[in-house]
């Protein structure tokens, strides 16, 4: 265990491993917030079996030490690249809570009976026929996946009931052997300073713990893989992003990068209807950002033209990536498709004149972001430190802007803008 003081405040960094520890300490705090970020999420699925990671996030939160049950609940998401488990309490149960989490990213869980199994594969069912009954929240995934160089970016739209009804536990126990403790993890914890002795105790077994069972890398991947297996062929690649499939054929996109036309049987009756994308790195940008502000320059072209139902976007997401996140905005087609055909390589060349108003809203929001993040307790300050931190990669392509037509769930690209951004621009309007 090697920790080191942060150049810029009163948070100590630790590194165990695989797993880094931000550790900030709040004289004044009387709770407790803790938040760990683990390397591996829906694109680590095994092919045909999407929805794993998903599954794993469940039973990860029900399999923790039975101390930490009791007034300690633990909440979680899982995302493309990462899963996201937070907890918050008081301090005197903050051990069994941050053990839990430690556990958590060693790839150490417990056995979980068959009934709660089948309790758990039900309430990720549930999530998914959300967007079997909203196939929008499926095609944003999808044409964020053409619109990024980053692969895998429609991973968690890819999870279907099939797909799920194939996952066993002996599936989600091999992810979470040898996807969590192989992935880099990172914790956040805050609050009062009898957190340092109860921090340095835990890392310190953790530590202990990864020495005794540490394996050769080739005889890990061996014995957690079937001969063949989409995981052990990732494993062997050296790259979680390894098991992302190729669907469909690729189509040349003016930006000069290829994407798939990438669809799924909930979205192929999906027609008549028109995307903007903004492509961007996974680090907070303001300046992107302003270009698919709910005002901004773009959605505003439709709103110019009136109230119309055809003139308002259906949908807005981001699906965010490793490295990159994709803005997504969706309306139906019709006068906004020539009219976004028109004047969309005018305003992506001078989105950044940005006039005195959205700057100054966008300064102020920036403001009060900060003081709420400075101001908030043990919780907002894990929950926003998760939010923001990004995994170390390498960056894929340059911003860019771009339109879609979609048919039959196939998204087609009609033209790509490169945005490219100084930091001088960045600057101008933080």
């Amino acid at each position: 265990m090697t920790p080191s003081e942060a150049a810029d405040g009163p948070v100590r960094r630790f590194s165990v491993g695989n797993l880094q520890v931000d550790l900030e300490t709040l004289p004044w705090a009387h709770s407790f917030g803790a938040a760990l970020v683990v390397g591996c999420g829906s694109r680590d699925d095994p092919h045909g079996l999407e929805g794993t990671a998903h599954m794993a996030e469940h039973l990860n939160i029900l399999t923790g030490p039975p101390a930490c049950a009791p007034g300690l609940p633990v909440l979680a998401v899982t995302e493309i690249d990462r899963t996201v488990f937070r907890t918050t309490g008081d301090p005197d149960d903050s051990a069994a809570s941050i053990q839990h989490l430690t556990d958590i990213a060693g790839g150490r869980r417990g056995n979980v009976t068959p009934d709660v199994f089948e309790g758990e594969r039900h309430a990720v069912l549930l999530e998914t026929r959300r967007m079997d009954h909203q196939p929008l929240l499926r095609l944003g995934p999808l044409i964020a996946a053409a619109a990024a160089d980053e692969p895998g970016l429609d991973s968690i739209a890819r999870t279907t009931a099939e797909s799920l009804s194939g996952i066993t536990p002996a599936d989600v126990t091999r992810l979470v052997r040898h996807g969590y403790p192989g992935a880099r993890s990172q914790l956040f914890v805050a609050g009062p300073p009898s957190l340092t002795g109860v921090v340095e105790d835990l890392l310190a077994r953790y530590e202990e713990h990864t020495v005794a069972t540490a394996q050769p890398a080739g005889s890990l991947a061996a014995a957690a893989q079937p001969a063949g297996s989409p995981v052990a062929a990732a494993h062997h690649a050296g790259s979680p992003v390894a098991t992302a499939q190729s669907v469909g054929s690729p189509s040349f996109v003016p930006g000069g990068h290829q994407a798939r036309r990438a669809t799924a049987p909930a979205v192929r009756g999906l027609s008549d209807l028109v995307a903007v994308t903004l492509l961007r790195p996974r680090t907070p940008s303001a300046a992107l950002g302003a270009l698919l502000d709910a005002r901004g320059p773009i959605i505003g072209l439709g709103l110019g033209l009136g109230t119309g139902k055809g003139l308002r976007p259906l949908g807005r997401t981001t699906i965010a990536g490793r490295t990159q996140q994709v803005d997504v905005v969706v309306w139906r087609a019709g006068d906004i498709t020539a009219l976004l055909e028109r004047s969309l390589p005018s305003v992506v060349a001078d989105w950044y004149r940005l006039t005195e108003e959205p700057r100054a809203r966008l300064e102020n929001a920036a403001t009060l972001a900060g003081r709420r993040d400075q101001a908030g307790g043990p919780s907002a300050r894990v929950r926003a430190a998760a939010e923001q931190y990004t995994f170390p990669d390498r960056p894929h392509g340059t911003p860019r802007a771009a339109l879609w037509k979609i048919t039959e769930g196939v998204p087609d690209c009609l033209g790509a803008y490169p945005l490219p951004l100084s930091d001088e621009l960045e600057r101008r309007v933080r």
